[in-house]
């Protein structure tokens, strides 16, 4: 006698509103589309739980203003990614489905968003140990991060951004790497519905958008994002202690807003009106050390709270491009160039002091670095001692007749020549120690994935000066050509090994090419002067996002009207 059938449909079919065979252990309907069927034996779906859900309760917004028929699959339907246009649904307003829709956004994410509980721990753990050590984004707190996750309460749109950017860091995976920008479009997408809201997780979010941007190569993109941000965290008044919350909460704003200084480096330094957080409105302290943020406080701290060190090195250099690009307009001698100079010189000591008074760590240690490459810590011993010597270079080459950053004629012919000798020779000194730095990173047994981008612009940068010290007739040692190409050469290698598939070094490894190229011809310096000081206070480096963002305005073209008169 045939088995009478179930009376009731499968919870999916019923939720479906679709028509159940009542096949047992798995109806055709759930096999066929692979399913979880409430009828399967294995109890793994209960008689309350909700069903599988694989598209979109409504159309996109593309195909609702076009008026064409929307698959609704997420996180993008298949009319947008054929067209690659970017996909997006309208914010749901039934409290009881956005848990349930930001979880299957998450699934269709694929691998980038791990949703199993192993594959996030690992995301977790990648992140923490390779990119969080990097100063602009230490923005996380470690702790609290892992223990909601664990918990289940953590942001879903958080969780898809942290795993797109270490992904877009760390993996070489084309596929991987194509679903991180479906997921960094869902991040967006929540981003701009709630923009009216801001909130210290939406703007951290924002700012794995804008790291996530600039490491893919849509520097535009990144900037105006970044404008952004900035706008959301003065109006978050992250530029303000709050001592009434709590320790962690008052720290995490305060790294918030300190990597947002850090972003401006990336742009453009020294351009007030490309600054997206000015140091002026900024009333935080430095970050603490990572021991009093993690709560793991040891007595004394095992390494130097260099977060703070790397970011104070970065006021100073700010200080130093600002201080350039106004020496470049002044048509007038300053008697008292000298003397400012000291006092950036007077707080460069004052931070090697701090350090070593405070922690017995040397910053202009050319060893400690490499002593520190086991470490998890070792992006911020590396960046400090670099940015260290870099400062001063920056600092003294304005002094160099004939070098680009020089001041103009004016003021160097007012400037004693023991002075301009002195300048000479810190620059040779500080260049060479740059160099045992970075050839350091050279060494086979180093396995480092990951190194901070100013690690490129510092090779580029000290490249450009250490090829052309040897013209110069200020350097009281001479140093030689063939030490200024070693030099160089280290510089290229490092960056053709960490940084030739980034978009945002492409330019830096060309011209420096060009640069090595040019001297071992001997067709000019590595730098060519101009008392032009109008162009050289606006120009943008090399490096800069900004200028390689490419902006244009050509509105005018379709404003002036060809009939109209020209002006004279």
């Amino acid at each position: 006698m045939a088995r009478r059938p179930l009376q009731s449909p499968c919870l999916q079919c019923r939720h479906r509103k679709v028509r159940c065979d009542r096949r047992r252990n798995t109806c055709g309907s759930c096999e066929r589309l692979q399913f979880n069927c409430s009828f399967r034996d294995d109890g793994e779906r209960t008689q309350t739980s909700p069903p599988e859900r694989k598209r979109a309760t409504q159309a996109c917004l593309a195909c609702r203003r076009l008026k064409t028929r929307c698959s609704g699959e997420l996180p993008e339907c298949a009319n947008c990614c054929q067209r690659e246009r970017q996909c997006r649904y309208t914010a749901r307003n039934e409290p009881a489905n956005e848990s349930l829709h930001a979880e299957d956004e998450g699934s269709q994410c694929g691998p980038i968003f791990p949703n199993r509980l192993r594959d996030m721990v690992e995301t977790l753990d990648r992140f923490f140990r390779h990119i969080y050590p990097i100063p602009s984004f230490a923005f996380v707190h470690e702790p609290s991060t892992r223990k909601q996750y664990l918990e289940g309460t953590m942001d879903e749109t958080f969780a898809i951004a942290l795993a797109a950017v270490t992904n877009a860091f760390l993996s070489s995976d084309e596929a991987i790497l194509d679903e991180g920008k479906s997921c960094i479009r869902i991040v967006e997408a929540q981003f701009w519905d709630h923009l009216h809201e801001p909130s210290i997780r939406r703007v951290q979010c924002l700012l794995f958008v804008i790291h996530y941007h600039i490491q893919t190569g849509n520097f535009a993109r990144a900037y105006m994002l970044a404008g952004i941000a900035g706008r959301a965290a003065t109006a978050l008044r992250l530029n303000y202690e709050r001592p009434d919350i709590e320790p962690v909460a008052q720290e995490t704003r305060c790294r918030v807003l300190w990597a947002l200084t850090s972003i401006d480096g990336q742009f453009s330094v020294g351009l007030p009106e490309h600054e997206t957080m000015p140091y002026s409105i900024v009333y935080q302290q430095l970050p603490h050390s990572e021991e009093s943020f993690s709560g793991s406080q040891v007595e004394p701290p095992r390494h130097p709270n260099l977060l703070a060190a790397c970011f104070r090195l970065s006021k100073i250099q700010r200080d130093v491009m600002r201080l350039t690009r106004q020496l470049s307009i002044s048509d007038k001698p300053m008697v008292g160039l000298p003397g400012l100079v000291q006092q950036i010189q007077n707080d460069l000591w004052r931070l090697h002091a701090d350090l070593e008074v405070e922690h017995d760590f040397s910053i202009s240690s050319t060893t400690q670095p490499l002593k520190m490459k086991d470490s998890r810590w070792f992006a911020r011993y590396l960046l400090a001692s670099l940015s260290w010597y870099q400062v001063h270079c920056d600092l003294y080459r304005i002094f160099l007749p004939g070098y680009a950053e020089a001041v103009p004629t004016v003021i160097m012919s007012a400037t004693d020549a023991a002075f301009r000798g002195h300048a000479a020779e810190m620059c040779r000194l500080h260049v060479q120690q740059i160099f045992k730095i970075l050839g350091s990173l050279l060494d086979p047994g180093l396995n480092v994935p990951l190194l901070s981008s100013y690690v490129a612009v510092c090779a580029y940068q000290s490249a450009r000066l250490i090829l052309f010290l040897p013209s110069s007739q200020q350097v009281e040692e001479c140093l030689s050509e063939e030490c200024a190409f070693r030099g160089a050469n280290i510089a290229s290698q490092l960056l053709s090994r960490f940084f030739a598939a980034l978009p945002w070094a492409r330019d830096i490894i060309t011209d420096l090419r060009r640069l090595i190229s040019n001297a071992t011809y001997g067709i000019g310096a590595s730098s060519v002067s101009t008392d032009n000081g109008r162009y050289r206070h606006d120009q943008l480096a090399v490096h800069s996002l900004l200028r390689q963002a490419n902006f244009v305005d050509d509105d005018y073209e379709h404003l002036i009207s060809r009939d109209a008169p020209s002006m004279v």
